[in-house]
């Protein structure tokens, strides 16, 4: 144990968490954060923020079709759709929540490190359930602030520095593992918990929870029951505590005791199946189930790889178009959908959408998806004003879709100016206008820069198909 690790305030610890272990989690915290503060366009913030990341997507989608999420088996097959159908605050609850458990995972596997994990989502689960059992309709909040309730334990076991064993022994001699933690760290890990929650600005209801002397509301009842819960069922489903804890919430959620045992019973099931569809397949092993519960482990290759062409995809994103179009939903999760068509079902490597600007002098892009996206947004930014000869400009006078390639790349090749060449790093490329009472707005691009995929005039043509969705809505919408 080294005297700086003994020395490190608690200050200290969030700091070393939150740029050296955990920058990733941290960063993608205060993204969902802000992109719930958006009033106008959360669904394609958030939409937009889960696309970023192939291996969230997937699993994003994965978590939406599962039992836990969608009981009623509805197929949802893009992010826009998972959060109109699941709403806005689960489909964002199930993205900080898978970003968590990859920086866990990524860490230290200490043994404690998956016992939390498989405690924090049993106890989420359970959470959730009781406080839907009383009759509380937004449960979303209880579900994250469960699951986050013993970050700082969390991010201990994963990021010791060295303090592990100390702590371990120190907890074997000492009354209570607060003391021991105050002992050894200077701090408690509850108290580490709370610092990280405010930090990341992760939950208002965990701020509550963790400050006991203040709230004692029913959500945080609902906590407490279920941690209650969790940690006696570790001891065995037929232990005393576990018989307490149950007789407890029946009182509470106003159920007889054969309808508690039957709910927690089911949700421990849950709550395991749902671990192993979060990825954490050694924590859902740690979830003490009743009656020897069997537990699917199937299908359970989660791929980082990059998005290939679904044709069935692409037909049931198109199907989920038409239907968006006839219900009139909101244009931004219209253009997320196109946009996610287009990048996940045509597997499509770089798909931007771009606008002009209220002067109509430069063409600047909103959303980016792909590879090297921060520097291609930072970058797609072109001037298209009438003085304008580049290729963009061109392509928003003629007010049609364009198709850049070895066959027509010599009658183009004044206009691809070097500013072009350098940002797109591709000769090969697909754009359509964007339009709104027959003026345009702005474009949609993609290419396939990093594979160097032959793009086909089918390709082409289902680009186009897609656009026509944006524009449809833009047209339905200046009706309106």
């Amino acid at each position: 144990m080294s005297d700086e690790s003994k020395k490190m305030s608690i200050e200290e610890w969030v700091c070393r968490l939150n740029e050296e272990e955990m920058p990733v989690f941290a960063h993608t915290a205060r993204n969902i954060a802000a992109v719930s503060g958006h009033i106008e366009t959360p669904i394609a913030e958030l939409s937009h923020l889960i696309l970023q990341d192939s291996s969230m997507t997937t699993r994003v989608l994965r978590l939406a079709n599962s039992v836990y999420y969608n009981p009623g088996g509805d197929n949802i097959s893009t992010v826009s759709l998972a959060i109109l159908m699941l709403g806005f605050d689960v489909v964002r609850n199930i993205a900080l929540t898978i970003a968590m458990i990859d920086t866990i995972l990524k860490g230290t596997q200490h043994e404690h490190v998956v016992e939390e994990m498989a405690r924090s989502l049993h106890a989420a689960v359970q959470a959730k359930a009781i406080a839907q059992a009383r009759g509380m309709v937004e449960v979303e909040e209880v579900f994250i602030a469960a699951l986050l309730y013993r970050l700082g334990h969390l991010a201990f076991w994963c990021f010791p520095h060295n303090l592990a064993k100390a702590l371990d022994a120190e907890y074997c001699v000492t009354k209570t593992q607060e003391k021991a933690e105050q002992k050894v760290l200077g701090f408690t890990l509850t108290h580490l918990t709370m610092a990280l929650n405010k930090e990341w600005q992760l939950s208002k209801i965990l701020a509550d929870a963790l400050d006991n002397a203040i709230y004692h509301g029913e959500t945080i009842k609902d906590i407490d029951q279920a941690y209650q819960l969790v940690m006696a069922v570790e001891q065995g489903w037929g232990s005393l505590d576990t018989k307490t804890a149950i007789h407890d919430i029946s009182k509470r959620a106003k159920l007889t005791l054969a309808e508690t045992l039957s709910m927690v019973k089911d949700n421990a099931h849950l709550a395991a199946q749902t671990a192993i569809e979060y990825g954490a397949v050694k924590a859902s092993q740690l979830i003490n189930l009743p009656d020897e519960v069997k537990i699917d482990l199937t299908n359970l290759d989660i791929s980082d790889n990059d998005f290939r062409p679904d044709l069935s995809l692409q037909l049931s994103i198109l199907r989920e178009l038409t239907i968006m179009l006839s219900e009139r939903v909101d244009i931004n999760v219209i253009l997320g959908t196109v946009l996610e068509g287009i990048y996940r079902a045509m597997g499509m490597e770089r798909t931007a959408l771009a606008f002009i600007n209220p002067q109509r002098t430069e063409l600047k892009a909103k959303y980016v998806y792909g590879k090297d996206r921060a520097s291609f947004e930072h970058c797609f930014n072109f001037p298209v004003d009438d003085a304008s000869r580049n290729i963009f400009a061109h392509i928003i006078s003629q007010q049609k879709p364009f198709r850049l390639n070895s066959k027509n790349i010599n009658r183009y090749e004044s206009q691809l100016t070097p500013d072009i060449k350098k940002c797109l790093g591709t000769l090969d490329f697909f754009a359509m206008p964007l339009m709104v009472n027959k003026n345009v707005k702005g474009l949609i691009y993609a290419d396939c820069k990093f594979t160097g995929r032959e793009l086909t005039e089918q390709d082409f043509q289902t680009f186009i198909h897609f656009c026509e969705n944006a524009n449809i809505a833009f047209d339905l919408l200046t009706r309106r």
